[in-house]
């Protein structure tokens, strides 16, 4: 798994932390939040940002059921 940073975009008045990508696989995590944050905040985000995008490779892997709604999936990965 490749972690990496990128910038991931204006989107709006939401807030987009991190994404998963199957392909690579490649979890990035968007600069535009993470340099805003103190190095503490920072080490934060970044290790809760890995942790929801591995539960979302684990999902793409077949070892944890996909849950069909997406605002239940999104609340289970950031558990």
């Amino acid at each position: 798994m490749k972690i990496e940073f990128a910038d991931l975009g204006d989107w709006g008045d939401a807030e987009l932390r991190s994404e998963y990508d199957p392909q690579g696989p490649v979890i990035r995590i968007n600069f535009r939040v993470a340099d805003r944050l103190s190095p503490e905040e920072r080490s934060a985000f970044v290790k809760r940002a890995i942790a929801h995008e591995m539960y979302h490779h684990l999902e793409h892997l077949g070892e944890i059921p996909v849950i069909a709604d997406r605002t239940a999936r999104e609340a289970a990965a950031s558990e």
